[in-house]
């Protein structure tokens, strides 16, 4: 391969960061120039001693595959040689495990060989979260081994190249597993939760602002914009997220008008650029939150099952007590005997780890309104 070559791949390690297919493509190219028949990458968990992931260019039936990492992979010695390399640093198999090795070695002789696999060229690499991605390009029985003279200056290059995408790719995949995480506890809150910059434009909503939007009237988007139906409460909207975005920003709150049966609050908090949901675009965004000032937070039944492994039965009465209800109260509601409504309660301590009553309320009040929805 020529110069031009040689930046395409290392031009397609770099889009590999963020595509998946890209990084792939790159794999592809540097197995063709390293002179291997294919390549094996994996995700090595290093606590756990297994993989958890892999992929390869190899032409070999998934179940042989599978057999390799499922089975053969944690006893592998190339495996420990990769793993004791720094990372972005190459080993040769055929400098640490000599032919008298590779003679007597079951892996090698019962599995690698017949398969068409003798030698490798493997990395070290990056990855997310205690894990290490390991990349062996391999080369046949027939074929010479890997020298420190192969492609050389350029595989040096290559192979620097490649354990920098690596790091970035590794970087960028556990901020993008951070951002998940968080989004999904945005979307477990029954609190709405709208992001929109200084000119009101929406960046992102929950799940409970989605339905909140829906069940109200009074704001809503419009032509991608918070807005407000009412034109007292779009002004006091504008001048809310103008303060919340201003070089000295300020946090404030407004009741919507309007509505007569449901009373809502919109409270709008600043989020400078250094917050990473302000982060992408490189300036201040705002944080709207939606409630409504008559509702009581409550918790529903399944919520308090999943969350102190009561039975149906308990859950309904951990919720009742909430809510204000007395045990007799309780039993004649549901038609019950009292001394079961206070067995089932005995067991609800248990559960919680409570001693009284009191106890128990406080802990059920503290709880946050949080949407865990029933499976089907």
């Amino acid at each position: 391969m020529g110069k031009l070559s040689l930046d395409a791949l290392i031009s397609t390690c770099y889009d590999g960061v963020l595509d998946e297919a890209s990084w792939d493509r790159a794999l592809r190219d540097f197995n063709e120039w390293v002179g291997g028949m294919g390549f094996h990458s994996v995700t090595w968990d290093r606590e756990r001693h297994c993989a958890t992931r892999d992929s390869t260019s190899l032409n070999a039936s998934p179940d042989l595959i599978r057999e390799f990492v499922e089975k053969l992979a944690p006893t592998d010695p190339r495996v420990a040689l990769m793993l004791r390399q720094p990372v972005g640093h190459a080993m040769r198999c055929h400098h640490h495990l000599s032919d008298r090795y590779v003679a007597r070695s079951e892996l090698f002789n019962e599995f690698l060989i017949p398969n068409g696999v003798r030698y490798t060229y493997g990395l070290h690499l990056d990855g997310a979260d205690g894990a290490s991605e390991l990349l062996a390009i391999l080369r046949s029985p027939d074929h010479a081994p890997f020298e420190d003279a192969d492609a050389a200056p350029e595989l040096e290059t290559l192979t620097k190249h490649i354990a920098r995408a690596a790091r970035l790719r590794a970087g960028t995949r556990h901020l993008q597993a951070q951002a998940a995480i968080g989004m999904a506890v945005l979307d477990h809150l029954d609190m709405a939760i709208v992001i929109a910059d200084a000119t009101s434009h929406v960046h992102y909503l929950n799940v409970a602002a989605h339905q909140i939007l829906g069940d109200t009237r009074n704001v809503g988007i419009r032509g991608g914009k918070f807005a407000a139906l009412q034109p007292s409460d779009e002004q006091a909207m504008r001048r809310l997220i103008a303060g919340a975005t201003a070089p000295m920003p300020v946090a404030g709150s407004h009741r919507l008008h309007g509505d007569n049966q449901r009373h809502w609050v919109v409270t709008v908090l600043p989020l400078r650029e250094s917050h990473v949901c302000a982060a992408p675009w490189q300036r201040p965004m705002a944080m709207l939150t939606i409630g409504e000032l008559d509702r009581r937070v409550t918790v529903g039944p399944y919520t308090l099952k999943v969350l102190f492994g009561l039975s149906p039965a308990e859950a309904r009465l951990a919720q009742a007590l909430a809510e204000g209800r007395e045990v007799a109260q309780y039993a004649q509601d549901v038609n019950i005997a009292v001394n079961t409504a206070r067995a089932q309660l005995r067991h609800i301590f248990d559960k919680t780890g409570c001693r009284r009553q009191a106890d128990l309320l406080r802990l059920l009040h503290a709880i946050p309104a949080l949407r865990i929805d029933a499976p089907g």
